[in-house]
């Protein structure tokens, strides 16, 4: 079984590629706040759209995480303990992140941003203190963490009663589309933990908070995970059924939520936790599904008749992507902060300064660009001293981390 599938990481680097650029363009277009959320502007649909696709990191990283599961597992490792402690280090460094260099969340009542610390100091030279709101945000970082966790749980017991692959992976579908559709229940949970909030009830709040808080919680990001995990399975396979069975259950899942998406009111856009919020959710697994059997078919020809037979290599372009996918965790640590340093210089040249749609998103993109040319310097060095390598430096503790030779073999190992 392979150790890396480079059409992980290019979906991989497409995703931190955009949230670097849109992030750029949402936060500093001057009309952020005169936006008509129930009319929005078609290209504000699209941003939209795509800052809602946490749910592909989930199965990307369900994926990745658990072809090293049962590489371990096979080899006769004790893996566990070593995904616990993965787990637990991602969910570390999402919580630094999201207090001291995240992204802002928008207050459209009263015309404000909550900012990170380092962001709002940049921005006005204040220092602020952490709102609850923050620290109760559940961010891509934390989902991925407790994503980790759980499903190597989930894992373990599966692996532990259930000796053959078909049925293995049988049951991680099963596991995916029973939390899937368990997490209906968020929409009536959501509102008891907003009572909860105003109640100040902090059990229920820290019970709830995980489970069903915005932005991506257990419920149902959990169920991204496990099916990322079931891909693996499938994977692991190594023949068509990626193909035989994946295809199909993923444009199920697609066309039933397209089917709801239409046929149910318009909310998305008001970021509701309602059935529009769910056929989202259902269309999204389906389309993440399908993206991934996508690029694995062109860059890696898992399923094909000869696996053996190389797939497409990246070119400039792909390869440009791909430092994305390889590295990404720094950049995504630190977007925020370099944004909002060159949008403090900008607003020093010119204090009146107010960026439209169209230059906003061509300063994201700018921004982007930035990091990429960055990467592409930073990639001689195998990417030292940046959050991969300590995070890699800290599991080999444990055991040996194939991130580590991807670091190491650039983009195209």
């Amino acid at each position: 079984m392979k150790k890396h599938y480079i059409g992980l990481d290019m979906l991989r680097g497409i995703g931190v590629f955009a949230v670097v650029n849109l992030h750029s363009a949402l936060y500093y277009y001057g009309g952020l706040y005169d936006l008509d959320m129930s009319n929005p502007p078609p290209i504000v649909t699209v941003i939209g759209l795509f800052l809602m696709f946490a749910g592909l990191f989930a199965m990307i990283s369900g994926m990745g995480h658990h072809i090293q599961f049962m590489r371990k597992s096979e080899a006769g490792t004790s893996v566990l303990k070593y995904k616990l402690t993965s787990g637990l280090l991602i969910l570390a460094i999402g919580y630094v992140y999201f207090i001291f260099t995240g992204p802002a969340l928008i207050n459209f009542a009263d015309r404000s941003l909550d900012s990170s610390l380092l962001v709002e100091f940049i921005s006005s030279g204040r220092l602020v203190g952490i709102s609850m709101d923050r620290l109760l945000y559940v961010d891509s970082l934390i989902m991925i963490g407790s994503n980790i966790i759980l499903g190597s749980l989930i894992a373990s017991a599966i692996y532990k009663y259930i000796a053959k692959k078909k049925e293995r992976a049988n049951a991680f579908l099963g596991s995916a589309l029973s939390l899937l559709v368990l997490s209906i229940i968020r929409i009536p949970l959501y509102d008891l933990y907003l009572q909860a909030i105003e109640k100040n009830n902090t059990l229920l709040v820290l019970a709830l908070n995980w489970l069903v808080n915005k932005n991506n919680p257990i419920l149902p990001f959990l169920a991204f995970g496990l099916l990322g995990m079931w891909l693996a399975e499938l994977v692991s396979h190594r023949n068509k059924n990626i193909y035989k069975v994946g295809l199909p259950v993923a444009t199920s899942l697609f066309l039933l939520g397209i089917f709801a998406y239409i046929n149910l009111p318009d909310t998305m856009l008001e970021r509701s936790i309602d059935l529009k919020w769910f056929s989202i959710m259902v269309a999204q697994m389906g389309l993440f599904t399908l993206m991934i059997i996508l690029a694995m078919r062109v860059y890696d020809k898992v399923g094909v008749a000869s696996p053996a037979k190389a797939g497409k290599r990246p070119g400039f372009l792909g390869r440009f992507i791909n430092r994305f996918g390889v590295a990404g965790l720094t950049v995504f640590f630190l977007e925020s902060i370099l944004s909002s340093i060159t949008f403090r210089i900008m607003r020093f040249i010119n204090p009146a300064i107010s960026l439209s749609m169209g230059q906003s998103l061509l300063f994201g993109f700018a921004l982007a660009i930035f990091w990429g040319i960055f990467l592409m310097i930073w990639e001689k060095s195998n990417y030292k001293f940046g959050l991969e390598y300590f995070y890699v430096r800290a599991l080999n503790k444990l055991g040996k981390s194939a991130k580590e030779d991807k670091l190491r073999g650039g983009v195209t190992s």
